[in-house]
């Protein structure tokens, strides 16, 4: 067996306004979840950063109950510690237009501006399927990296979970597959 000489973990949230709860009730668990996710950022030195799950749309949600806290959370992402966007919203890329997909990216980068630099990952953990033309608007966007879950068939497997990404035109990004999804270590 082969000896692993170091392990990344990279601790994330992906956020569902409307899935298991009404949005009241997601909000409550959204902002008791940011005031421990931004006070663990503020004040350990040992947790390095956190992932906001690749859209912008969760800090309007924030925003909108505890807007006092917008100098934390810019003062985070200017440290590299709250690692936000480049999305608004994670979205379904097979089922919206290219124009839709076009300015959710838009208006999430946009939108991440106003605290500091977006995440270069096309981070999109809960989409039901990719478009085979990510890569090539995932490069209009300077994104040379993408992460997702869903639309790969478990068929395949899940030892090869990393591969280069190339839409018709030759646009390429790397793309990293999470094999086992999004929730593990949730607690």
């Amino acid at each position: 067996m082969k000896a692993v000489s170091r392990v990344h973990i990279t601790p994330h949230m992906h956020w569902d306004r409307e899935w298991y709860f009404t949005t009241e009730a997601s909000r409550i668990l959204l902002v008791n979840n940011m005031e421990e996710i931004l006070t663990r950022l503020e004040q350990d030195a040992e947790y390095k950063y956190y992932v906001l799950d690749g859209q912008t749309a969760v800090l309007e949600d924030y925003f909108a109950v505890k807007p006092e806290n917008r100098p934390r959370v810019k003062a985070l992402v200017a440290a590299g510690k709250l690692i936000i966007g480049p999305w608004y919203t994670q979205t379904d890329t097979t089922l919206v237009s290219g124009e839709s997909i076009v300015r959710n990216l838009m208006y999430g980068i946009r939108d991440c501006l106003a605290f500091g630099e977006p995440m270069k990952i096309g981070y999109l953990p809960d989409s039901f399927g990719m478009s085979s033309q990510l890569p090539h608007l995932y490069n209009g966007f300077g994104i040379t990296r993408t992460m997702f879950w869903r639309g790969c068939s478990e068929r395949h497997g899940t030892d090869k979970t990393e591969f280069l990404w190339q839409s018709q035109d030759g646009s390429e990004v790397t793309a990293q597959v999470l094999p086992l999804g999004y929730a593990i270590g949730k607690y």
